[in-house]
C-alpha cells in the first residue's frame, strides 16, 4: 500500500472519530439540558409541596382574600411562574369571571388585565375540567381567547371545587419573552394547584359555617331580645320602671318614703248585689272592660296603678317620680273615670243592659312605697294616707268623687266643689269632705 493511501485511510478514521466525538458530544449536552430541566422541575415540584404542606397549617378562621392573596404570590414564586392570578365569578353561578390576586413579573400590564372580564363557557363550566397548554398545542376557540386576553405563551387553567361546584379558577403562565425556558407546563402543575383548591375549599367550608352559625346566634339574638322585651314589659306591667332597674342592679328594691301623694280609690255600687246572677266570665269580662279603660285613664296622667282588689281600683299620683301637681293630676284622672262610667251606664240604659256605678275617694299624705317577699312580689304602698283615702272612697256616693280636706288644700283654686260638712270616717273620726264637681274654666279677660 502506498504512502497516499495510507494517508487516505488515517484522515477517514480521523474523521469518523471527530464525528463520533460530535455526536456524543451533543448527545451529552442534550443530556446534561435535560438533566438540568428535570432538576428544575424537581425544584419547582419540590417547592409547591412545601407550600402544600405550609397550608396544613391554614387557620381555620383565616379570610379568603387573604388566603387567595398569599398562595398567588407562592404559586408565582414557587412554581416560578410569570402571570398567577384567580378568576373569580362576577356573582354566584355566573359563567362572567373577574380576574383577582394578580402576581406578575415587571412589564405585565396588571391594570389592564384587571379590567378583564372572562367568559368561562358553560359546557366547560359544568365539566369542571382544567386546561394545559403549550406551544405548539392544538387551539381551540378558548384555550386561543385565554392566550390572547392574558398573552401567554403557555398555561394552566385548574378549576378550585367548592361542594361539587367551580367556586373559581387558578391562572398560571409563562411568556416566552421573559424567559422561563423549561418542559412547559407539567401535570404536576396541576396537581399542586389541585391541592390548594382543596385547601380553599376547605377554608370556604369553615366560612360557610362559620356564617350559618352567625345567622343562627343573630336569630337567637333577636329571641332573645324579643323575649326580654316581653319580660320587661311583663315586669313594668307589674312594678314601676324604676322599681325594675333597682332590681336588675342589684337583686332587690328598698322601700321608700314619700313625703306626700294622692292616693285613689274606686269601687262599684251594690257590685255584690249585681254579681249574684251573672255567670262568672260574663261579670270577669265586665270587670276587664271597666279596669283597661282605668289603665289608658290612669296612665294617661302619669299615674301609678297599685293594685285591683275585686271591684276595687287603687293608685296613686307622685310615686315613683315624685311630682308637684299630684293631687291635680289624680283629680283629673278620677273625674275622666267617673265620666267614663256615666256615659256607659247612659249606652246601656238605652239598650236595656245593666251597668254599674262608680264612687271614688281620694286622700294625700305620706306613704311607704316598695316591694316585699321574694315569690309573686307586687308593689304596693302602706301608711294612713292609704286607709283614710279607702274611707273617702267608702264615705262617697255613686257618681261622685270625694275627697279630703287635706287634698281641697292643694287644689282648692282650680276645681268646682261642694262642701259635704264634717262626716263620720270609719275608725277615723270626723274629716271635712268635698265632692269635686268639675275643674273651673278659666277667667276671660274683659
Amino acid at each position: 500500500m502506498s504512502s497516499n493511501e495510507n494517508s487516505d485511510s488515517a484522515q477517514r478514521e480521523i474523521n469518523y472519530y471527530k464525528e463520533r466525538l460530535k455526536k456524543l458530544t451533543s448527545s451529552y449536552m442534550s443530556l446534561e439540558y435535560r438533566n438540568a430541566d428535570l432538576s428544575k422541575d424537581v425544584l419547582q415540584m419540590s417547592e409547591g409541596l412545601k407550600v402544600i404542606a405550609e397550608l396544613q397549617n391554614q387557620k381555620a378562621e383565616s379570610k379568603m382574600e387573604e388566603l387567595l392573596e398569599s398562595l398567588s404570590e407562592q404559586i408565582n414564586i414557587r412554581l416560578k411562574m410569570d402571570v398567577t392570578l384567580v378568576l373569580i365569578p362576577d356573582e354566584k353561578g355566573s359563567f362572567i369571571h373577574s380576574p383577582k390576586f394578580i402576581k406578575a413579573y415587571a412589564g405585565y400590564p396588571i391594570e389592564k388585565v384587571k379590567s378583564l372580564s372572562i367568559a368561562i363557557p358553560p359546557d366547560f363550566f359544568e365539566s369542571r375540567r382544567y386546561i394545559i397548554f403549550n406551544q405548539g398545542a392544538d387551539e381551540d376557540d378558548f384555550a386561543s381567547s385565554l392566550l390572547k386576553d392574558f398573552d401567554m405563551s403557555q398555561f394552566l387553567l385548574s378549576p378550585i371545587i367548592h361542594n361539587q361546584q367551580v367556586f373559581g379558577y387558578f391562572f398560571v403562565g409563562r411568556r416566552s419573552q421573559l424567559l422561563q425556558s423549561g418542559t412547559g407546563i407539567l401535570p404536576y402543575h396541576q396537581n399542586i394547584l389541585d391541592a390548594m383548591g382543596g385547601v380553599v375549599s376547605a377554608v370556604q367550608n369553615q366560612i360557610d359555617r362559620n356564617v350559618i352559625l352567625e345567622e343562627c346566634v343573630e336569630e337567637r339574638t333577636k329571641e332573645l331580645k324579643k323575649e326580654k322585651e316581653l319580660t320587661e314589659e311583663l315586669l313594668l306591667n307589674i312594678l314601676p320602671y324604676e322599681t325594675t332597674q333597682e332590681l336588675k342592679a342589684t337583686g332587690y328594691a328598698k322601700a321608700k318614703d314619700y313625703n306626700v301623694v294622692t292616693v285613689l280609690f274606686t269601687d262599684f255600687k251594690n257590685f255584690t248585689q249585681f254579681s249574684a246572677g251573672m255567670p262568672s266570665h260574663e261579670l270577669v269580662a265586665e270587670i276587664d272592660f271597666y279596669y283597661r279603660a282605668f289603665d289608658q285613664i290612669t296612665a294617661k296622667h302619669g299615674i301609678e296603678k297599685i293594685k285591683t282588689i275585686g271591684d276595687s281600683y287603687m293608685c296613686a299620683s307622685g310615686l315613683p317620680v315624685v311630682k308637684e301637681r299630684h293631687a291635680q293630676d289624680a283629680i283629673d284622672a278620677a273625674l275622666e273615670i267617673r265620666d267614663f262610667v256615666n256615659q256607659v251606664k247612659e249606652e246601656r240604659i238605652a239598650m236595656g243592659r245593666p251597668f254599674f256605678e262608680i264612687r271614688i275617694g281620694l286622700h294625700s299624705g305620706p306613704v311607704i312605697a316598695g316591694i316585699v317577699g321574694i315569690k309573686k312580689f307586687a308593689y304596693d304602698i302602706w301608711g294612713d294616707t292609704v286607709n283614710v283615702a279607702s274611707r273617702m272612697e267608702s264615705c262617697s256616693e255613686a257618681g261622685k268623687v270625694n275627697i279630703s280636706n287635706v287634698t281641697y288644700e292643694l287644689v282648692k283654686d282650680e276645681y268646682d266643689f261642694d262642701y259635704r260638712g264634717k262626716i263620720e270616717a270609719k275608725n277615723k273620726g270626723v274629716i271635712d269632705m268635698y265632692y269635686v264637681e268639675r275643674k273651673k274654666k278659666p277667667a276671660t279677660s274683659k
